[in-house]
């Protein structure tokens, strides 16, 4: 194994592939080493989205006198919704990026720069496909809920007003539905569904009607299209005229300014047309180009690694086979002596062959054995010349004692040799899916197999079907049932009679069936084309539980942003108080003055001012005595109320599952009484009859899921051309026959020298004594020469020693990797390996897959008005009744919208909780995916990381929707029932049949006509345009103070010593501090010591470089001792009888 420490980038980007290189940071935010950049179409940078544009062509009070049709009514809202989609568009695609750049990418190991652009180019491509689906699904469902509502705008383009005269005393205003002749020349009524496109232009006459006058247009305007709201008709659209300099002076011409405005330039390069209509726009978020740069120079210093290791497989170095061959010399020596004069003599035994008397077998082995018995007794190895029988018997002792030292260190080293083993790396090429899984099982730690193909979209390996209620695919939602309802309509019917709002009611859920299939299909067409990253083959554990946990965060994602949506929607429609000019409100005329006012409906003792909820059973009603209609049949649990999606979701289906309910309903409407009855129930078997729409509606019309994953199909799509694999094994056979054959003759010799050296010193002490003095003797005769064969004993004894040392010094310092497994890991145990610093200490998870919830706890702690009496429906009893009993109150004054506004204050403070609540639960109950067990501070960090992450973010969509809705609401100019907005102009004469017209309201100069964020100062707080944008704009300073706004005794004020421990200062504005979801901080508690119990690792593994142990060392060394002795003896020899050859003839040439 090769150890690189500190790589440079360069130096990394030549290792071999098979290289680990950890990382010193595994996590860090994208924005360190991505930028992503984009431009828009040149729309949102022209003079055509400023004020200077809207103020030109606004008529203000003049404009609900222009004919349907008229580009005067509406161009200024339809252009200040161009500019809506330029700010929303930008904000959207600043936060996703924020978003992305504050996530983190995981790197456990430096990845090479073409794996770090395949493993983050399909996270840039999923981000520029979900921003803009995601956008068009709110806008679209937006939009339909706001024309499902049947919302009255004030430039009185969907629906007008119509003076009635009952008597001279009692004149009412009804609201009357406008039609739009539409390019397939079919006319359009604004009720439920949209219309297409219409034309549009500037006409000759000065006149409002419920039809427009084809005859009396002047001019059509190229592209731009009228109808029910500005914000669908501009989305109709296209902008062909603003890039044609004549085309926009002449539509300029038509209205009463001087100013000039230059068009959009068509040469420059984009990718729209200039025809291209405002929705293809607006599903590309407007954006004309994504500019990418990933660096990977960044990437690289923010991994920072620290040490690389790769295996190499080569050839053993030269030191390696010089040491071998010298342990095998000797050993080889030994062994051909023996051999050789065996074999001489069997030679020479077979030349002298002569017949011999036979024996019998058993008489000759009992002679061969007691020839063997001899020979080993009288075995003798250290003998010497002349020996006596005292130092013979001596020598056959120490022959014994050698001989079974021989065999026990011979046997002792084999074991020990046989029992070691080292790190060895497999390849397999082209494995098949069933070879990986055993791979897998047998070498969980080490496997390594690369992707052919390294990503590859979820649709190649996911299956995700919804099915959804029965409701969706019954006759309800068919055009014959729509059909139906509308022939049940009679005039005169009762406003509560179920023939009345039938027809509205089953559109209203035919539309919630398609807008739930549409956001899914949208939501999985996204989903199915993201790609999923694998750079190397995931274990197929792995692989279902990451794939499972995707599917179910996205179905949480999907079905919690549609909820989301239609409860802001739902909201923000009350609080605004938004009229539809018949359910939720009533406009009455002062007969005398000709002052229309509109004022919120009571149904019963409930007050839509108060409670969207307001409603009744419908029924049918067949007669009227006294003016009062008789009701004949209740139909159960399906109510009409303020508002049509109020009213729908509050319903359930009973009658419907029934039907007897059914027929009892057809046979009392005349109208279709004679028809046949064709429509059949629902199944009462496939769900619950009393179950509440909205119950339904809030998980998208869907009643299960229906998804598969497939291991084989990701396994065949990244078709791994190779496995690698390291495992530890013993020694292979040749390795240890050579090992033992080295040691055989170094061992031998060794035991040889020590117990003739022995034998020496205990014959002397037998002869002389023990003493210090004959020690000191016998070494000196030891390490004394006086002759050459002594002379050369000692240089070989010294060469021997030398050499020994040298190759002691070589070997020492070679690195060796060891591979060390610990069972039953505990958590001591495991900081005990960190606090060892071990790059390579891995510790297999046994459970990969945790729950945030099981080691993470987050409690967030919110804004004080959250949690005061301003939030309180007993606060906003108050305020109500403050209002009408207050006479004659100015819609400038801010009591004459204080409820509203504090009715939005605590509807803000009640969704921002629960959009904390809900994303704090998707993340405690998403799952902690981690093969192997992260150290303390790698999983502080991660998970610190993930809150951070978490709190940057958690804002974005519930902001991102709440500004939509917004934006569309202030586009369309829809009229709110406290008249702060538009108002219905005072006419000079009144008289039966005539149309109402409204007027826009200022506010310092500010005209709600050409913005809707208007406000103005009063009584310590705000009024404006709409209560949402006041309330948004306003602080709390004057909630501080107990005489600001009259508050009485019974409500407390804010508490100012809370101030200081604030993260909001007291001038903040409510927007501010919703824009945070009024949090004012998060308190973490996360568990180390719970998630490695959750983990819980069997062992941990490690890798340490170490020189030769002992053993190793000791093995070495007798190896090389019998070979150094054979060639230092030859080395010896040749030296001195060198130096005698030339002492003697410079001795000869002296004399």
């Amino acid at each position: 194994m090769i150890r690189l420490k500190n790589p440079t980038k360069d130096q990394f980007e030549n290792l071999p592939l098979n290289t680990r290189c950890p990382c010193s940071r595994i996590s860090f935010p994208y924005g360190k080493f991505i930028s992503i950049q984009t431009t828009f179409h040149q729309i949102c940078s022209s003079e055509l989205v400023s004020n200077r544009w809207f103020k030109a062509i606004n008529l203000g009070a003049n404009a609900t006198y222009f004919p349907q049709g008229d580009f005067q009514t509406f161009g200024s809202a339809q252009f200040q919704a161009l500019a809506g989609f330029c700010r929303l568009s930008k904000v959207n695609i600043e936060q996703r990026m924020n978003s992305f750049y504050l996530s983190t990418f995981l790197s456990p190991q430096v990845l090479s720069e073409t794996d770090l652009q395949s493993q983050v180019q399909p996270l840039i491509d999923e981000l520029q496909l979900t921003a803009p689906n995601t956008f068009n699904n709110l806008l679209r469902l937006v939009n339909i809920m706001i024309r499902t509502n049947e919302l009255m705008n004030g430039l009185l383009t969907a629906a007008t007003y119509r003076y009635y005269f009952f008597s001279s005393d009692d004149i009412t205003l009804s609201r009357v539905g406008i039609g739009y002749k539409q390019d397939d020349e079919y006319w359009c009524i604004c009720q439920i569904r949209f219309c297409s496109w219409s034309p549009s232009g500037i006409h000759k006459v000065l006149n409002r009607s419920i039809e427009p006058f084809p005859d009396f247009v002047l001019w059509q305007i190229p592209g731009i299209s009228s109808g029910c709201l500005p914000v669908h008709s501009i989305l109709l659209s296209g902008l062909e005229c603003f890039y044609n300099q004549p085309c926009l002076d002449k539509l300029i011409s038509y209205f009463p300014t001087n100013e000039t405005f230059k068009v959009m330039n068509d040469t420059e390069q984009s990718r729209y047309y200039p025809n291209s209509t405002v929705q293809a726009i607006v599903d590309k978020l407007m954006i004309e180009d994504w500019i990418t740069n990933i660096s990977y120079i960044n990437y690289y210093s923010q991994c920072a690694p620290s040490l690389c290791t790769y295996y190499k497989v080569s050839r053993h170095s030269g030191v390696y086979v010089l040491i071998k061959l010298i342990s095998l010399l000797a050993s080889l020596a030994l062994v051909f002596r023996l051999i050789i004069p065996i074999a001489v003599r069997f030679i020479q035994w077979l030349k002298d062959r002569r017949t011999r008397p036979r024996t019998s077998i058993c008489a000759r082995f009992r002679t061969f054995l007691l020839s063997i018995r001899n020979q080993l007794v009288e075995l003798n190895i250290f003998r010497h010349y002349p020996s006596t029988d005292t130092q013979i018997r001596h020598q056959r002792y120490a022959t014994r004692l050698y001989i079974l030292l021989f065999f026990i260190s011979i046997v002792i080293l084999t074991i020990y040799t046989l029992s070691q083993g080292s790190i060895q790396s497999q390849t397999i090429f082209n494995p098949s899916q069933s070879e990986y899984i055993q791979l897998q099982q047998d070498y969980p730690n080490s496997l390594s197999c690369s992707c052919t193909s390294d990503s590859m979209p979820y649709s190649t390996f996911i299956e995700l079907q919804p099915y959804y209620h029965q409701v969706c695919s019954s006759d309800f939602i068919s055009k014959k049932w729509m059909t139906y309802t509308h022939r049940m309509k009679f005039n005169g019917v009762h406003h509560f009679d179920y023939r009345a709002i039938a027809n509205t009611h089953f559109q209203t859920l035919s539309m919630f069936c398609q807008e739930a299939e549409q956001t899914i299909n949208d939501s999985l067409r996204v989903f199915f084309e993201t790609e999923f990253v694998s750079l190397n083959v995931i274990s197929q554990q792995s692989f279902e539980f990451h794939i499972n946990s995707l599917i179910e965060n996205w179905k949480f994602k999907t079905i919690n942003t549609f909820q989301r949506t239609v409860r802001l929607v739902r909201e923000i429609t009350h609080g605004n108080q938004l009229s539809n000019g018949g359910f939720n409100s009533i406009a009455n005329v002062n007969s005398i003055t000709g002052k229309a006012t509109i004022q919120a409906r009571s149904h019963g003792v409930c007050n839509c001012a108060l409670n969207r909820l307001c409603g009744i059973e419908t029924a049918i009603y067949q007669k009227y005595q006294f003016f009062i209609p008789i009701m004949t049949y209740s139909l159960p649990n399906f109510f009409t109320g303020c508002y049509t999606i109020e009213a729908l979701l509050a319903s359930t289906l009973e009658c419907f599952y029934n039907l007897s309910c059914m027929l009892t309903i057809h046979n009392s409407s005349h109208e279709v009484a004679s028809e046949p009855f064709t429509f059949s129930p629902l199944d009462k078997n496939l769900s619950q009859p009393n179950e509440a729409i909205y119950l339904i509606v809030y998980r998208l019309m869907v009643d299960r899921w229906f998804s598969n994953y497939s291991f084989s199909l990701y396994y065949e799509k990244c078709a791994p051309s190779s496995c690698t694999f390291e495992y530890e094994d013993n020694h292979h056979f040749g390795h240890v026959v050579t090992t033992i054959i080295g040691l055989y003759g170094g061992l031998s010799l060794g035991l040889q020298l020590i117990i003739w050296v022995g034998l020496r010193f205990i014959e002397q002490i037998l002869l002389n004594g023990c003493s210090i003095l004959v020690v000191w003797h016998l070494l000196k005769r030891i390490f004394s020469f006086n002759n050459t064969h002594k002379l050369i004993r000692r240089l070989h004894f010294i060469l021997v020693v030398a050499m020994l040392l040298v190759f002691y010094r070589i070997t020492v310092f070679n690195l060796y990797t060891t591979s060390v497994e610990i069972q039953n890991i505990t958590l001591s145990n495991y900081k005990d390996l960190l606090e060892q610093s071990y790059d390579s200490l891995q510790c297999p998870c046994s459970q990969i897959s945790i729950k945030y919830k099981s080691f993470l706890n987050i409690e967030p702690r919110y804004h004080q008005i959250c949690s005061s009496d301003f939030v309180s429906n007993q606060w906003i009893l108050y305020l109500f009744n403050r209002a009408v009993h207050i006479n004659e109150l100015n819609q400038t004054d801010f009591y004459h919208t204080a409820y509203g506004q504090f009715q939005l204050l605590q509807t803000l403070c009640k969704l921002s909780i629960d959009a904390v609540n809900q994303s704090l639960f998707q993340l405690v109950e998403s799952d902690f995916i981690n093969i192997e067990l992260l150290s303390p501070n790698l999983f502080e960090n991660h998970i610190q990381s993930t809150i951070n992450e978490f709190q940057s973010t958690m804002p974005h969509l519930f902001i991102n929707t709440l500004s939509l809705i917004r934006e569309m609401i202030g586009a369309n100019m829809l009229l709110t029932v406290f008249s702060t907005n538009w108002a219905i102009e005072t006419p000079s004469a009144l008289f039966h049949g005539k149309f109402a017209h409204t007027i826009p309201l200022d506010y310092q100069e500010c005209n709600c006509a050409v913005s809707f964020k208007c406000i103005s100062p009063s009584r310590g707080m705000l009024s404006g345009c709409y209560p949402l944008e006041t309330i948004l704009q306003s602080t709390l300073e004057c909630l501080f103070i107990p005489t600001c706004i009259n508050i009485t005794n019974n409500f407390k004020v804010l508490n100012i010593s809370l101030v200081n421990s604030s993260r909001y200062a007291l001038n903040t504005t409510v927007e501010s501090i919703v824009n945070k979801l009024m949090v004012e901080e998060f308190a973490n508690n996360m568990s180390y010591a719970s998630y490695f119990n959750l983990c819980a690792p069997k062992s941990c593994s490690y890798l340490y470089d170490n020189t030769n142990d002992k053993v190793e060392k000791i093995t070495t060394l007798i190896g090389l001792y019998g070979g150094l002795s054979i060639i230092c003896l030859s080395l010896s020899t040749f030296i001195v009888k060198q130096f005698s050859c030339r002492t003697q003839r410079v001795s000869s040439i002296t004399d």
